[in-house]
């Protein structure tokens, strides 16, 4: 099913969509607000998808197995579900249209499947995958595992993931965090770009998690020796970015670098920011999955978290 969309003529032509994957609008203003704004400074059409589920008795498909793999499901045709569905999917639309205020096309799509497989899908032609985080109990994590996690880890997009009830109220600044890879300065680059087209100041943090190399490391002098370093290679790093995006010269940039595990620090950052910008590297077996740091900051940050896919 797809919902008619409402051309302004202000997005380019053949513009990739902002996809926003939705359950249900009522809890997802924070979603909504912030796809929303997004495309209309970017102007790429925001495309809502809400994904629906006939009845499920038993099993659910996991990501990676082939088809003959997968354990079987029990589904009973429920005609109801779909009606619901699409009127969640209008009542999402509605309030899309409302903060981009015309600014951009808005289009919405009802598939039936399931929401990691579905919106993966819908990354591969996507500008990027937006996502709401709810509010759920480490536990039932732990035996159901995060969709956005999933899709975060497979997708072929930057995905943001944003905290149910988040507010741009009172918060400033894109944090990226780096970490001495070698896609530290395409990461960098990408958080430049956005910061200027957004009129928003770059913190470059860097994390020395000293206490993993031996507690023995862990002294004044070590960790001043390390923090130099780090220092040293964050500035050439930001000079590299610089002279790859010499349009970003008037943004604002600061060097931060802490004697913290990069979680850690980046949480404690993202408390005051509008957005965390970290990378996911590329893997070459079967099974792509995210790294400790980005799991952990897409369960806790407080802020919107943007996952850049990177080569690897």
């Amino acid at each position: 099913m797809t919902t008619p969309s409402t051309p302004t003529g202000s997005a380019p032509v053949g513009a990739e969509p902002i996809v926003v994957g939705t359950l249900d609008p009522s809890s997802e203003t924070a979603l909504l607000e912030h796809a929303g704004r997004l495309a209309a400074t970017c102007g790429h059409p925001l495309r809502i998808v809400h994904v629906h589920q006939a009845n499920v008795l038993f099993g659910d498909p996991i990501l990676g197995l082939p088809g003959a793999m997968q354990p079987r499901s029990l589904i009973i045709d429920d005609s109801a579900v779909g009606r619901v569905a699409g009127q969640l999917l209008r009542d999402a639309i509605e309030i899309a249209r409302k903060v981009v205020d015309g600014k951009v096309e808005v289009s919405g799509e009802l598939v039936r499947g399931h929401a990691a497989h579905a919106l993966i899908k819908e990354s591969e032609g996507a500008y990027r995958v937006v996502l709401q985080r709810r509010r759920f109990s480490r536990v039932h994590r732990v035996f159901t595992g995060s969709t956005s996690a999933r899709i975060t880890a497979h997708a072929g997009c930057p995905v943001t993931v944003v905290p149910e009830a988040w507010s741009a109220d009172g918060r400033t600044g894109i944090v990226v965090g780096v970490s001495g890879d070698k896609t530290d300065e395409q990461l960098l680059t990408y958080a430049l770009e956005e910061a200027n087209r957004l009129n928003e100041p770059v913190t470059v943090l860097y994390g020395l998690e000293l206490m993993a190399m031996g507690a023995e490391l862990a002294d004044h002098a070590t960790t001043r020796d390390w923090t130099l370093r780090a220092e040293a290679y964050v500035d050439d790093l930001i000079r590299t970015a610089r002279a790859h995006a010499p349009e970003t010269a008037g943004t604002p940039l600061e060097r931060r670098v802490v004697a913290d595990a990069p979680a850690d620090a980046l949480v404690a950052a993202a408390d005051a920011a509008r957005l965390l910008v970290v990378g996911r590297a590329a893997h070459l077996n079967a099974f792509p999955h995210l790294g400790g740091v980005t799991r952990a900051l897409l369960r806790e940050a407080d802020c919107p978290v943007e996952v850049l896919p990177l080569p690897a």
